[in-house]
């Protein structure tokens, strides 16, 4: 899966071993323990990362956050959408093989 874009709305996707968060002066970064590399994740990034806990499907993330941020529908569902497979494609999401 890593390296590849997302199943659809209905993927079950969880944060990848080796991954962590940290929120520095207002940031976060994503770090891969082991590598010298960190992912900048922009506020909604890192709410959906944290969203990512192989419970819910990617839909389950739009509608959580579409009735957190009435008003917002289309940038929202973009904005997981772009956020979700660009974590993906890192290696920081996975699908979640046992569902959800």
């Amino acid at each position: 899966m890593a390296g590849s874009e997302y199943m659809g709305p209905n993927s079950v996707l969880k944060q990848a071993n080796g991954f962590f968060a940290e929120d520095m002066e207002g940031e976060t970064l994503l770090y891969r323990l082991g590598a010298h590399k960190a992912i900048h994740l922009n506020q909604s990034a890192a709410v959906i990362w944290t969203l990512c806990d192989g419970n819910r499907t990617v839909q389950n993330i739009v509608d959580l956050l579409l009735k957190e941020y009435p008003g917002s529908e289309p940038d929202i569902s973009s904005d997981v959408l772009r956020a979700v497979d660009a974590l993906v494609k890192e290696g920081a999401l996975l699908e979640d093989e046992s569902g959800a």
